[in-house]
């Protein structure tokens, strides 16, 4: 088994194949992002108490939230600040737990949350939760009019909605967020004296348009097997609907409506809850944050595509300007990387040329690149992207990768000058080498097993380095054993003159 490879040219050739179909096949299916995907441990509960003191926010909120979530064996840290009219709670999970885990213990969460809510004051809202706050957008887009002085932010925000909508349905994409967006209100100003005038109440238009609103039920049906909810036709749906609601039918047919004794307008709501500022001006700011592990630059051209195609649908005065593309920035830091492992690799080659001559140079410079396509195939099946932190570990490793094919080759090579057979000198140099590269292989894995093995996201980020430099290592050690003592047995001269000697 030492010298199958060298004894058969075809084998060796299948093998080479094979290594490069799968590396090349892992190096174009393989994720690229720009940085690790950090495992989120962080969340916080954000509830509204309007008009509470911090002691009454505490006691009727605060506290109620926080036993429901001591309930929860995977939170490992729980912290609050109860201020005038609002709680917000810090909750970390446990380092030690990770993937499916920590959905369980997010959805757990929220159900905590939920039960805490049935024990508020009344008026205080259901807790807002946010577990998302670890990632960065991969691409960022503004819409803003064209003209300060004609902008109708109430349209722009409508056409951010639909672009938000549309960009969602973009395939690859995990979550569409927008920034600068207020809610719409609709705005019922009364006139006081005229509301006098007719003896009228401003709770009397308010209820007259509470009842006129379809969405509160007008009434159930209840049966033996059924029991149905009965609604108005009539939704709300223009300013008009509202003007003409009645709010007091006189004796003489005096029909008194919204619109006597009010003005209606549509706008957004203010103070704005959000607000986004391009180059000086107001817009709408939408975020787009792609699925874990995927190819970003081809998932940038998907998103480019649909914002492109979506900016020939916008009516005059309106502009779609895309801000950030983390495909770009990506790019540019995995070619830096790539040209330092490039230098690094011309280095080494450099070296052993004028150590070991061309011959042993060139086997080893064969050795680098079989073992960084078949790294890049190891890296997929243990679920590690291309990115920034990976690449490092393959440069990391470049170092090391090369020990074995050199101790190899020269072994081969003195044996070769020593005057044994080619045979010999590969089935010699395989049987004594195995167990030292093998030991030293074990030591290095060793060595960096404590980062890889580094829980949350300090593990998360720098792991990658280290899962990195343990599968170059492990490749390079099949390699060693295999691969290069057959390369060195049909390249190197056979004894000190060139000649083949027996001894």
């Amino acid at each position: 088994m030492s010298t199958l490879l060298y004894r058969n040219r075809r084998v060796f050739a299948l093998v080479v194949v094979m290594m490069l179909a799968t590396g090349l096949s892992a190096l174009l299916t393989i994720g690229r992002q720009e940085d690790p995907t950090i495992t989120n441990l962080f969340a916080t509960v954000v509830t509204p108490y309007p008009g509470a003191d911090p002691l009454r926010v505490e006691a009727l909120v605060t506290e109620k939230i926080e036993t429901e979530l001591k309930e929860i064996p995977e939170i490992a840290e729980i912290t609050s600040v109860s201020r005038s009219g609002i709680s917000v709670v810090q909750v970390e999970l446990s380092q030690f737990f990770s993937g499916q885990q920590i959905e369980q213990s997010w959805s757990e969460i929220r159900d905590a949350l939920s039960d805490a809510a049935r024990e508020f004051p009344h008026g205080v809202p259901q807790p807002e939760f946010d577990n998302d706050r670890t990632g960065a957008f991969t691409a960022i887009f503004a819409l803003q009019p064209v003209s300060a002085a004609s902008s109708n932010m109430a349209i722009v925000q409508r056409i951010g909605e639909a672009f938000h909508d549309r960009l969602r349905g973009v395939s690859g994409t995990k979550l569409v967020e927008i920034y600068g967006a207020s809610p719409e209100e609709i705005t019922v100003t009364i006139d006081t004296r005229r509301l006098t005038a007719l003896g009228l109440t401003a709770s009397a238009v308010s209820d007259a348009i509470s009842q006129a609103d379809t969405k509160v039920r007008a009434g159930q049906v209840r049966g033996p097997s059924i029991d149905l909810l009965i609604e108005v036709a009539g939704e709300i749906k223009a300013l008009d609907r509202i003007l003409s609601i009645p709010v007091k039918t006189g004796e003489q047919g005096l029909l008194v409506k919204v619109g006597d004794v009010a003005k209606v307008t549509r706008g957004l709501r203010q103070p704005a809850t959000s607000i986004a500022i391009i180059d000086g001006n107001p817009g709408i700011l939408v975020a787009a944050r792609m699925e874990d592990d995927l190819q970003v630059d081809a998932w940038s051209s998907r998103i480019s595509a649909a914002a492109q195609e979506f900016s020939g649908t916008l009516p005059a005065g309106i502009r779609l300007e895309q801000l950030f593309d983390q495909a770009q920035y990506t790019s540019d830091r995995l070619s830096g990387v790539l040209q330092n492992m490039a230098i690094g690799t011309s280095l080494v080659i450099a070296v052993l040329f004028f150590t070991l001559g061309w011959r042993a140079a060139f086997i080893v410079a064969m050795v680098i690149p079989f073992a960084s396509i078949v790294s890049i195939a190891g890296l997929q099946a243990a679920g590690i992207p291309i990115h920034q932190m990976s690449i490092t570990g393959l440069i990391v490793a470049l170092g090391l990768l090369v020990d074995g094919a050199i101790v190899m080759t020269d072994d081969v090579r003195k044996r070769l000058q020593a005057g044994a057979d080619k045979l010999a000198a590969v089935d010699g140099a395989v049987k004594r080498l195995t167990v030292p590269l093998i030991a030293s292989t074990a030591t290095t894995v060793f060595a960096f097993m404590p980062m890889a093995l580094l829980p949350g996201p300090a593990g998360d980020f720098v792991g990658s380095i280290a899962l990195a430099v343990i599968i170059m290592l492990v490749v390079s050690l099949v390699l060693a054993l295999t691969f290069t003592p057959a390369l060195a047995g049909w390249m190197l001269p056979a004894g000190t003159d060139g000649t083949t000697r027996r001894g």
